[in-house]
């Protein structure tokens, strides 16, 4: 056998792994996506937390979100979850989840805390996650209440 064959054989090989992988995985395997939550055709990089440490800490102390990046914060169980504004340094827009991606609950231009005791926002009914955004991104995009929102790589 020639080194042509050789070639051509171990080239066959390669394709064939990779189209093996190609359906199984299909065109972006889900652990190599950032995650992400999506409104119809325009979508929000978040940074995930679900420990208690970085839920109480948020994004306390940081200057700023990046243009489409949030925080998305997951519980383990529905609830009225609340959050307050404290050591923050800009304004946010937040978005209280259902367990099945709708809107339950929008605080918009939510406003830094400056002085103690900082208020606290509380939703009116109960949600799995909470997003925070930078603030004006519901209204600029048409984000609304009962609104459907694709919660991917979560």
């Amino acid at each position: 056998m020639n080194s042509f064959h050789v070639s051509l054989r171990a080239k066959r090989s390669n394709l064939l792994i990779f189209f093996l992988i190609f359906l199984v995985f299909g065109t972006c395997p889900a652990w190599a996506t950032t995650p992400s939550v999506c409104h119809q055709d325009n979508c929000v990089a978040v940074e995930v937390v679900s420990k208690d440490a970085d839920m109480e800490r948020g994004l306390m102390y940081r200057t700023g979100l990046d243009q489409n990046k949030g925080m998305l914060f997951v519980f383990d169980k529905d609830g009225k979850y609340s959050f307050w504004m404290k050591n923050m340094h800009f304004n946010l827009d937040m978005l209280w989840i259902s367990s099945d991606g709708h809107i339950v609950y929008i605080g918009q231009n939510i406003p830094a805390c400056t002085s103690d005791p900082c208020p606290v926002y509380t939703p009116d009914q109960t949600a799995r996650y909470v997003l925070e955004i930078n603030s004006g991104y519901v209204v600029s995009h048409h984000w609304k209440l009962a609104d459907e929102l694709k919660l991917n790589g979560i």
